[in-house]
């Protein structure tokens, strides 16, 4: 391990710990609510079949069975927000908030390349990204059971991956965006404003024909569906998501290289 990529893990230990710690409430308290949901399962799936196709195509339409609930309660909503704004801020702060704070300078007076910093600010982002993601499966494996929340190990393994997946698109768009303007505030902007945008897209495109064909633009499409805690993972849509981000740190990568930063 770089002396780069250990001091860049080291600087984010607490905000990653605070934010392990924001996951794994969120899913402990999910996990608390589940009983209660599985005893109304009649009541809640007459109400579930009226609902929007809006709406359905995001929660699920099996609400009530394990999988059902986790998709819909921690993998579709809380869970992906906390994930994102984590993984939007990180990346943001990775060049752009380096540059802001006038200690990028310092790093590329050293032996070090501006391909090197940059990679090992990426890896930084990712390895975080994983023991956020890892954080999230060894708690509903522990934890699920005690409350009746049990699913198959492949199947959470799978929506954990797709989850790892999805954070870090949106972490490398802001890494890209940083990279090439040296502004924060653009990085976590652009990255947010395309993650909201593509969010409701994928939500609102199967009740509007006009937009059918542009739902697959979406990476909440490749990480929604088909749903990883019911088909596993599915080649396509992990090829598709690492295809979203490997082209995000490609840009990151050139237009760092070439823009003046001293401008």
């Amino acid at each position: 391990m770089s002396p780069l990529l250990r001091t860049s893990l080291s600087m984010q230990r607490r905000t990653v710990i605070g934010w392990g710690i924001g996951l794994a409430g969120v899913v402990v308290v999910y996990a608390a609510f589940y009983p209660s949901i599985r005893a109304s399962a009649t009541d809640l799936s007459a109400y579930l079949d009226k609902l929007p196709d809006a709406v359905k195509s995001v929660i699920g339409d099996d609400y009530t069975t394990p999988a059902g609930y986790l998709r819909a309660e921690v993998f579709s909503l809380l869970g992906p927000i906390l994930l994102l704004v984590y993984a939007i801020g990180a990346g943001g702060r990775a060049i752009a908030g380096e540059e802001e704070a006038r200690s990028l300078d310092l790093l590329l007076s050293t032996p070090l390349s501006r391909a090197a910093v940059l990679r090992d600010k990426a890896l930084a982002l990712l390895l975080t990204l994983l023991a956020l993601s890892a954080l999230v499966f060894v708690v509903i494996v522990v934890l699920g059971p005690v409350f009746g929340l049990s699913v198959p190990i492949g199947d959470l393994a799978a929506a954990c991956v797709m989850f790892l997946l999805l954070g870090a698109v949106f972490g490398a768009l802001a890494l890209a965006v940083g990279a090439a303007t040296g502004r924060r505030a653009w990085a976590t902007g652009v990255a947010g404003g395309v993650a909201v945008a593509s969010y409701v897209l994928n939500a609102v495109a199967p009740s509007v024909r006009g937009l059918a064909w542009a739902r697959p633009l979406s990476p909440f499409r490749w990480y929604f569906e088909p749903d990883p805690l019911t088909a596993g993972v599915r080649p396509t849509n992990v090829l598709v998501l690492l295809a979203i981000g490997a082209v995000c740190i490609a840009v990151a990568f050139r237009s760092f290289d070439r823009r003046d930063l001293a401008a």
